[in-house]
């Protein structure tokens, strides 16, 4: 009976932490206006479900990395900052990615930055960025659920 009411717990525990809102195919379906563009920040692995770190633009943070998630926001196009406040003891030994990238957002498009968690040994895992291709990234939002944001244009 015991081990039951803890095995429900675990996994109540495990899904408190994915992201709820709206599917990707379902949530970025309007367009991006001609004269902004869009930045969708996603993580499609499971792996390091309990290590959930902010993510800034322009050092302002906008959400939260989540399992199984993404969030989008709509910015004016140049050159932005986006960056994983990830704990200070964090390190990426084996990794690849970074913790900090810059993107140049276009007038009209989408920008995929794809969060991965990196598992360390002896520190806690940090999550790093990689951009990837609007195809790519579009194919694997599709599936994953919207986090809320707090995005300023």
């Amino acid at each position: 009976m015991r081990g039951g009411v803890l095995g429900i717990l675990v996994v109540a525990a495990f899904l408190s932490g994915c992201a709820s809102g709206p599917a990707g195919n379902v949530a970025l379906t309007d367009n991006v206006k001609p004269s902004g563009s869009r930045l969708v920040i996603y993580r499609s692995s499971s792996l390091g479900f309990a290590v959930m770190p902010n993510y800034a633009v322009d050092g302002r943070v906008i959400g939260g990395s989540q399992a199984a998630g993404f969030l989008s926001c709509d910015l004016p196009p140049g050159r932005h900052e986006v960056a994983v406040n990830n704990l200070p003891l964090s390190t990426n030994l084996f990794g690849q990615g970074s913790e900090k990238v810059s993107v140049d957002l276009r007038a009209g498009s989408t920008t995929y930055l794809s969060a991965q968690p990196q598992m360390g040994i002896i520190t806690p895992g940090a999550v790093t960025l990689i951009q990837v291709t609007e195809g790519q990234g579009r194919a694997d939002v599709a599936n994953l659920h919207q986090n809320s944001v707090a995005c300023g244009a």
